[in-house]
């Protein structure tokens, strides 16, 4: 069993909640993955050079979960249109096209909202009830357009250490 946590731009994979969440994973027999994603600290992340950084990584197959924060959700979303795996987490993410210039390298084309139901078993989508940048409400949509589980956290703001978020067990419910 293989688990990959994609980072959030500009987040180190030492901050938050991703080390918690790889010594659980590990603990419950899982080989973890958690890779400081090529990019992801620059003002132009490239969405392609991070997807074949990940592919030289590890094989995804059908065992592998996939949990993605903010810009991680939509590298774990692009990987599910090309690969069939188990369950997809999207913590604090989107699914629309982003307007942020910043961004522009991870929007060649929409998302393949079918693609991704096609190849992954279950979907969980998870915000929070105060996130400065994505509402609940744009988040329970994605979910509905993907056919998720939406879960709400509550006061978890962009699940983030400046909102004192270094646990996320509302994940391990569903591992």
């Amino acid at each position: 069993m293989k688990a990959l946590i994609l980072q959030g731009w500009q987040q180190k994979t030492t901050a938050n909640w991703y080390p918690w969440l790889e010594g659980e994973l590990k603990k419950l027999g899982y080989e973890v993955y958690l890779p400081d994603l090529p990019t992801m600290h620059t003002d132009l992340p490239d969405m392609n050079e991070q997807l074949n950084f990940i592919e030289n990584l590890l094989a995804i197959d059908e065992e592998t979960i996939i949990i993605g924060h903010s810009l991680g959700c939509l590298l774990a979303m692009r990987l599910a249109e090309k690969h069939k795996y188990k369950k997809m987490f999207l913590v604090a993410g989107w699914d629309f096209d982003d307007l942020f210039e910043n961004h522009q390298l991870f929007w060649p084309n929409k998302i393949d909202h079918e693609k991704i139901k096609e190849n992954v078993k279950e979907i969980y989508c998870l915000s929070s009830d105060n996130d400065p940048y994505f509402t609940a409400f744009t988040v329970e949509q994605m979910s509905k357009r993907l056919n998720g589980k939406f879960i709400l956290v509550k006061g978890a703001g962009h699940f983030i250490d400046e909102f004192n978020i270094t646990t996320l067990p509302e994940i391990l419910k569903y591992i």
